[in-house]
């Protein structure tokens, strides 16, 4: 077989390759990110490499010289992601999951503003967090808004979930399939992969306050008032942040 076909054979096999490696990386980041870093760094590599020896039949300045190509071309274009992983790699793998609040929006069943109506007998609290993660793996993290009075007791408020469980046609579930259509939303656990942060709005209903009680007046007697973000596994607190009325 010429040279030439050879060339051209490994570049058609090289295409699919590359491009099923950059789908995964790109598409699929929570999976990517749980990936150990070394294996993350090498599947990169490989898509970079296969991309290269797909497009070389192309760089007709390079024709017959496919170390040339690799010295000038190729090496360059690994090189920063090699630099990208040795940097991340120095850095402390135990950074946690850190959050700020944005802005602060209260629904209730006499007001609609355009995004639901509610039609509950107490108010959906969807205050807009800013959640990043600066970990070496993808996090995942529940939402929680606790409230404690000045005797020092607790309400404590879970976000709505991703997946309700069971069959039954919850208030939780509710809530959910009414925001369904509306894009914006986080749902507990959210699922950060690493480096990246998101912006939505969490959902809590506010459904355990005393009777007659809303949720504003019990935050103006609240001691504390306070987001928390919790390892879903564990339990364990990964981050806590105050909520203000911005």
């Amino acid at each position: 077989m010429k040279e030439n076909s050879r060339v051209t054979l490994l570049a058609l096999f090289s295409l699919p390759v590359g491009l099923s490696l950059l789908f995964f990386v790109t598409i699929k980041p929570v999976q990517f990110g749980l990936l150990d870093p070394l294996i993350r760094m090498s599947l990169v590599l490989a898509a970079v490499l296969t991309l290269l020896i797909a497009v070389y039949p192309l760089a007709s300045a390079f024709s017959k010289k496919p170390v040339t190509y690799l010295l000038t071309i190729g090496l360059p274009t690994l090189l920063p992601v090699v630099s990208y992983y040795y940097l991340m790699l120095q850095g402390d793998s135990a950074r946690a999951v850190n959050a700020t609040q944005l802005q602060s929006d209260l629904i209730t069943d006499r007001s609609s503003n355009g995004i639901i109506e509610v039609g509950f007998s107490y108010p959906i609290y969807t205050p807009t967090l800013r959640i990043k993660n600066n970990d070496l793996h993808t996090r995942s993290v529940n939402i929680f808004l606790r409230m404690r009075d000045a005797n020092n007791e607790n309400l404590l408020f879970r976000a709505v979930r991703a997946d309700v469980p069971g069959s039954q046609l919850s208030v939780e579930a509710t809530v959910k399939g009414m925001l369904s259509n509306n894009s914006g939303y986080l749902y507990s656990p959210v699922e950060l992969p690493p480096g990246t942060a998101m912006t939505g709005r969490a959902v809590f209903i506010i459904s355990n306050l005393d009777d007659g009680t809303t949720f504003t007046e019990a935050l103006g007697r609240a001691y504390q008032a306070s987001f928390e973000l919790r390892d879903p596994d564990s339990g364990d607190l990964v981050d806590e942040f105050p909520l203000e009325f911005l």
